[in-house]
C-alpha cells in the first residue's frame, strides 16, 4: 500500500471529524471538515502472520475490529480487506481509519497487512501508528 492518504480514507476521516465537530458545537461540523483538509496525515503500516487459513482469519479480524471501533463496509475487495474507524492518540479521541488486508500464506497461515491512517495537527500524536499497532497487538494475542 502506498504511503499516501487515499481518497476514501480522506473522506472517512473528514466525515468523522465533521461529526465530532457537530457534536461539540452545533454548526461545528463544517469548520471541522474545512480544518481537517489542512491537517497532515499520519500513516503507518505493519503486518502480522496469523496461524490460520484466510477464511478463519477474516472472521477473527472482523471481530477484533468491531471490538476496537466501528466497522466500515468495504466494496470490491472480495471480503479479504476489512476496515474500521478506531479512536487513537491522546485518550483515543483522534479518529483513525484502520484497514486490514488478508493474504493466504500457505494452507494454514495468513498475512494480515495493517494500515492505520489519521489526521494530525501541530502536536503529533501518531494516531495512525497507534491504531495500527493496537490492531496488530490484538491479532497477535488472539
Amino acid at each position: 500500500m502506498p504511503n499516501e492518504l487515499t481518497p476514501d480514507e480522506n473522506a472517512l476521516l473528514l466525515q468523522r471529524l465533521a461529526a465530532i465537530g457537530e457534536a461539540a458545537h452545533h454548526g461545528g461540523g463544517l469548520g471541522a471538515r474545512l480544518a481537517g483538509r489542512l491537517l497532515r496525515p499520519d500513516i503507518f503500516e505493519t503486518s502480522v502472520t496469523l496461524p490460520r487459513p484466510v477464511g478463519e482469519a477474516v472472521g477473527q479480524v472482523g471481530r477484533i475490529l468491531a471490538g476496537l471501533g466501528i466497522p466500515v463496509p468495504m466494496t470490491s475487495h472480495g471480503g479479504r480487506t476489512l476496515r474500521a474507524m478506531i479512536g487513537a492518540g491522546a485518550l483515543n479521541l483522534n479518529p483513525a481509519v484502520v484497514t486490514v488486508s488478508l493474504t493466504g500464506a500457505g494452507w494454514e497461515a495468513t498475512v494480515a497487512r495493517i494500515r492505520g491512517v489519521a489526521k494530525e495537527g501541530l502536536i503529533r500524536q501518531h494516531a495512525g501508528r497507534k491504531a495500527a499497532e493496537r490492531v496488530a497487538r490484538a491479532l497477535r494475542t488472539a
